[in-house]
């Protein structure tokens, strides 16, 4: 009887140091999984600020500050007049310079609307 305590205690303990064992593994797997999204997420963020970085020095230069006067509070400089074109002749002009849409069929068809016209 003796032996039989004994081996269900090994038994007993064998599987709480596997069942121990296992939730470390699982634990530092998920860990690692963690890691990974926030190496991500910080490769993401540092790209997204070496863009703002390059905005940056774009809109502090003297070039577009001039450019933005110009375009949104209209703007010109001495000796200059400035032409408002109005929306609708704009898209006048866009429209007349679309192409038409060109219709692509086989060749026999092409043949037989040329000789049935």
């Amino acid at each position: 009887m003796g032996k039989k305590i004994i081996y269900f205690i090994a038994i007993a303990a064998v599987l709480f140091l596997f069942y121990s064992l296992s939730q470390q593994v699982y634990q530092s797997l998920r860990a690692g999984n963690r890691l990974d999204s926030e190496v991500e997420t910080l490769a993401a963020l540092q790209k997204k600020n070496s863009e703002l970085k390059k905005q940056l020095l774009e809109v502090d230069s003297l070039q577009f500050i001039e450019k933005e006067a110009r375009d949104k509070l209209n703007l010109s400089r001495p000796g200059e007049t400035i032409v408002v074109i109005p929306e609708a002749n704009i898209q006048k002009v866009l429209d007349s310079w679309q192409e038409k849409k060109v219709e692509i069929i086989p060749n026999w068809q092409g043949w037989l609307r040329l000789f049935s016209k």
